[in-house]
């Protein structure tokens, strides 16, 4: 059963969808969705959280809530060789180093330049990943959220558009199916993971790069023991 988190983004993305929404739009006060879609104020800003760390969504603080750019933007220098490199096709383990070098950098970047949206973007991310550990179905998807709300807090240009493009390979799925990886998607390793994000958003919340840099090196280290795993056991 989905939460009521999960619930409020499926509502808003459709609606987004259905009603074929530009951006600048706004969709209303953090209130006036609740009233309108009957939860409360803190699922909303949940909700809207999560998708403004995937770049639908834009909160507005007192003003309200807004659709974000959805128009396709100039290639930018550099992205023509980006994509040729997100067709390349190498080993799988050295795609999980590529993550380590990137994500930990970005961490730090994070916490240096994360603004207080996307800080509250990351802990929402987080949140939402803690309260769907019984989702399995999801759980790829919070997990996805939360590091790519990190690569936005760097508000660095060529870190999103990397993460965007390599997010498959760097992030491969299924990871955190239970029913596909048993022995090794343990609830004792799902509540660590949980430990863990918190610990990196922390360090981002105290403006502190060297330790958010460490905390997400610790992450993913356990994250790349544990798919070094699935391929001894495939």
């Amino acid at each position: 059963m989905q939460t009521r988190t999960a619930q409020t983004i499926a509502a808003l993305q459709a609606h987004l969808a259905d009603n074929h929404l530009v951006e600048g739009t706004k969709l209303g006060t953090l209130k006036e969705i609740g009233e309108t879609l009957q939860v409360s104020r803190t699922v909303v800003r949940e909700a809207v959280a999560i998708l403004q760390a995937q770049g639908k969504l834009e909160m507005r603080h007192g003003v309200g809530i807004f659709v974000a750019g959805d128009q396709p933007r100039p290639e930018a220098a550099g992205t023509a060789v980006m994509r040729s490199f997100a067709g390349y096709d190498g080993a799988f383990m050295d795609f999980l180093e590529l993550r380590m070098a990137f994500e930990v950098h970005a961490a730090g970047l994070a916490a240096l330049r994360r603004s207080w949206a996307q800080e509250e973007a990351i802990w929402s991310c987080c949140h939402a990943f803690e309260t769907g550990l019984d989702e399995d179905d999801t759980l790829d998807q919070l997990d996805f959220d939360f590091h790519s709300a990190i690569a936005r807090a760097t508000n660095n240009s060529a870190f999103i558009e990397f993460f965007e493009l390599m997010s498959a390979k760097l992030l491969p799925k299924p990871a955190l199916q239970r029913r596909a990886y048993p022995s090794l998607v343990t609830s004792d390793y799902l509540q660590q993971s949980v430990a863990e994000h918190r610990q990196i958003c922390e360090a981002i919340s105290n403006a502190d790069p060297e330790a958010a840099r460490g905390a997400m090196a610790a992450h993913l280290s356990r994250s790349h023991e544990r798919y070094r795993a699935h391929g001894n056991a495939s």
